[in-house]
Parts: C-alpha cells; structure tokens; sequence
C-alpha cells in the first residue's frame, strides 16, 4: 500500500468513526393521538356541515357534543381513546376545545394529545362575508331615509323602529335581513340593527357586521 493510497484509506476509516447527527424532524404521532385527531375530523364534518346549512354561520359551543343536535352526530361520536367514554369537551388528553369566533363566523377545534395538540380552523368565505355586510350596511342607509321621511311627517322621531311605522301602502318596502331572509330586526345578531332615539331631534343607528357594530348613522339634516 502506497503512502497516498494509506492517507485515503485512513481519511475514510476517520469519517465512519464520527458520530452520526441525524436531520431534524418533526416528533411523530403516537396512534393513540392519531386517534384523536380522526376524532376531530369527525366532530369538524358535523361542524362545517352545520355551518353550511346556516349561512356559514357555526354552531354554538352548547351543541359541540354528543346528543348536542349537531347533524348527523347522533349516528356516530368519537370516544376518548385514553379513556373509552365519550370525547368531551375539555383540557386533558383526548378532549377537545371548540371556540367560537365573533359573530360565530369563525371557530377554532383544538384537539389535546398526550403531549401538545392539533387545531382545526373554519370560517366563512371572506366573499360571503363582504356581500351580506354591503347589503346590510345598504338597509341601514335605507332606514336612514325612512327616518327622514317620518320627522318630516311628525317632527319627531319614533319611539321603536319598525314596519308598523312605515306601512306598505304608503310606498314603504322593508329591508330583509340579508343573513336570514325574513324582516329586518332591532337585535344583537348578524344583520340586525339598533335604534336608540334621543329625543324629537336625534337619534342613532347602526348594524351588527361580522367585524361588529357599523358606525352609527343619525339625522340626514
């Protein structure tokens, strides 16, 4: 063996003695969590499916549950494979947590495993979102017309703001909720609104968005 062919040899033989440092990787799934999240792809289907059949608007957490009235969760609901019972809703390993954004809009599912946890997320498409707010800002501007109308009629403001004050055979035409359909409400919900009136000269209004409340509307002149 040559000198040079020596030196080779023992520059390899050096580098398989160096200890070997592996890539880092993500920690995997222990099965029994992979059960868990399975469980959370299930409970996320009776969420979405909810949401979809109620204008993308999600289920409260009271129904996020076994027998809750989600759709179709009475046939099936996941257990808890650290415990067998049922998957509840909770903090420890194999439950879940189900948060409900603003306007119930949005939701967050965290599933918790045995170490840390994995999250499903849902909301409304930011286009539908866009589109009901136009049309209910549109209304406001609507009653604000209406408002109008009326103090011109009375000098003063009415006491509740409904249809009854503003009847159809006069050429009135009431705004429809664009969330539901039906009349335009005073309330707290997506597309309702709210009246306050201050006296014979002023008063205020505004709509519920999916950001919250507009900004208010008052007088014309």
């Amino acid at each position: 063996m040559t000198r040079r062919t020596f030196a080779a040899f023992a520059a390899a033989a050096a580098l398989v003695l160096l200890p070997a440092v592996a890539a880092p990787r993500a920690e995997a799934i222990s099965f029994v969590d992979k059960q868990v999240q399975a469980g959370g792809l299930l409970i996320q289907n009776y969420v979405n499916k909810y949401g979809a059949a109620h204008e993308f608007v999600f289920p409260p957490k009271t129904m996020v549950k076994k027998g809750g009235g989600l759709p179709d969760s009475k046939l099936m609901w996941p257990a808890n494979p650290w415990t067998g019972r049922t998957m509840a809703s909770g903090a420890s390993r194999g439950s879940y947590t189900y948060t409900l954004g603003a306007g119930g809009t949005s939701y967050k599912l965290t599933m918790h495993f045995s170490k840390g946890s994995y999250v499903f997320r849902g909301s409304m498409p930011a286009w539908l979102k866009d589109e009901r707010n136009t049309a209910a800002k549109q209304n406001l501007l609507l009653l604000q017309r209406y408002l109008a109308d009326y103090h011109l009629a009375h000098s003063d403001y009415p006491a509740a703001l409904d249809a009854t004050a503003f009847p159809p055979g006069e050429g009135y035409v009431w705004p429809l909720d664009p969330w539901t359909g039906a009349a335009m409400t005073a309330g707290d919900g997506l597309g309702e609104f709210s009246y306050v009136r201050g006296g014979t000269s002023t008063y205020t209004l505004k709509v519920k968005l999916t950001s919250g409340w507009s900004a208010s509307l008052g007088p014309i002149f």
